[in-house]
């Protein structure tokens, strides 16, 4: 049968079989894993890494951990009000701040390489001497209930939030590490000193640095800071992650001009031999329901396909469109045609190329550097971030082919938008990959 001729919409062609070497290390400081690549940027980046995400506490707090490593940095420390501190990274355009996701939480510092001093005394302090004061801990529960409440009423992150109940109800996953209006309201001060320090935890953080630094100061910089960081028992949790292999729709009706629909598919471990061959074929299927979607049927402004890293793996499908039914109907179609003709040669050349050239533009940033070697390190090992344009060169037709049939076996819906035109694709929704 003809292949089917897939390329990946991004600008830009790296040279096949050419990798820039790699400077990262890792080494361990009083018992604290530490990811080092020193690079020539003048910006230095550092994040203390939290292991564990949703699983580090219960449905009942979701939303805690969000809370209170972003409290690190804005409800003041032992050194610093919360004013003086916000003061003091606003005099030297220090950027520090946090994010809570599904495997991990981390706390980053983002500075000038001539102000790392100033940069790492707050990041110190943020981690070391949370105060948690209670008028800081209140401004800051309004926001981020503001926050939620307005993510609550965005339909692209309702149309997420939708999919992921529909994909991994009764799995961690199943708990939105922001949390929701409510249960952000009752949590107090203690309750975030408290969850705060069941994760200071040696044997739970690692860090990662990129930038203009020596090794020897790093090291110093860690021995003097965080050597008295307690070291506690810490067993990684077990993930099952379920397999779709079924049919099934989530929906939500809602007044909408545009309707949003997703489909998740099962997504292979970062650690399996199957798990490049899979991104890449991903990423071919995106291209080519932009092209039938947008370009020749215009049934869509921005639809594609994408694969999500986690310790429960899950590649995705999306369209917004005013056209439910017909938008369906293409996007098994085009999944069957990929699954069953796979790739010429040329076609996978050019993604590989595009796919390398997204893989160093997005490495152009310090910040980029160390959430890329992190979040690996999170999910089996840091050292695939850096061997992934290599692993990618290696992939073959034919290991993208067998990956795509071996792994989407099912397909589990959500649409957000008219009841009457989601009725209108109910059966489109049961049509089954072949």
């Amino acid at each position: 049968m003809k292949k089917i001729f897939i390329t990946l919409l991004i600008i830009g062609r790296a040279i096949p079989g050419v990798f820039a070497q790699s400077n990262a290390t890792s080494f361990d400081v009083d018992g604290i894993k530490v990811i080092f690549k020193p690079t020539v940027k003048e910006i230095v980046n550092v994040r203390m890494f939290y292991r564990g995400g949703v699983t580090n506490y219960p449905a009942s707090q979701a939303g805690i951990e969000s809370f209170a490593l972003e409290a690190t940095t804005e409800c003041g420390t032992k050194k610093y009000t919360g004013n003086v501190f916000r003061d003091r990274a606003d005099k030297y355009s220090i950027d520090i701040g946090s994010e809570a996701e599904y495997d991990y939480g981390d706390i980053e510092m983002d500075c000038a390489k001539k102000y790392f001093n100033e940069g790492w005394d707050l990041f110190a302090e943020a981690i070391n001497n949370p105060v948690f004061e209670a008028n800081e801990v209140e401004l800051l529960r309004n926001k981020i209930i503001g926050k939620i409440r307005s993510e609550q009423s965005d339909p692209d992150k309702r149309s997420e939030q939708l999919i992921l109940k529909n994909a991994f109800d009764g799995t961690p996953y199943a708990t939105d590490p922001n949390g929701d209006d409510n249960i952000i309201a009752k949590l107090t001060p203690a309750n975030l000193k408290a969850y705060y320090a069941s994760i200071f935890n040696k044997n739970q953080v690692f860090i990662v640095v990129a930038g203009k630094i020596s090794k020897e100061e790093l090291i110093a910089k860690i021995k003097a800071t965080f050597a008295a960081m307690p070291a506690r028992s810490y067993t990684p949790p077990v993930y099952h992650t379920p397999v779709w292999n079924d049919y099934k729709v989530l929906s939500e009706g809602r007044d909408l001009a545009t309707n949003y629909i997703n489909a998740i598919m099962n997504s292979p471990a970062v650690n399996s031999p199957d798990y490049v061959a899979y991104r890449i074929g991903v990423s071919g299927l995106g291209g080519t329901l932009f092209s039938s979607l947008r370009t020749k049927l215009n049934l869509s402004y921005d639809p594609g396909a994408s694969s999500v890293m986690g310790q429960m793996p899950y590649s995705l499908m999306f369209v917004s469109t005013t056209k439910p039914k017909e938008a369906v109907d293409v996007m098994v179609n085009e999944l069957n045609r990929v699954r069953s003709n796979g790739l010429t040669d040329e076609g996978l050349v050019n993604l590989k190329s595009g796919y390398i050239t997204n893989n160093y533009i997005k490495q152009q940033s310090t910040a980029a550097i160390t959430g890329s070697l992190g979040i690996a390190e999170v999910l089996g090992g840091w050292q695939l971030s850096d061997q992934l344009p290599e692993m990618i060169s290696k992939v073959t037709v034919d290991q993208i082919d067998k990956a795509m049939n071996k792994y989407i076996v099912g397909l589990r819906w959500s649409y957000l938008g008219s009841p009457a035109l989601g009725n209108q694709a109910a059966d489109s929704f049961k049509k089954p990959v072949k």
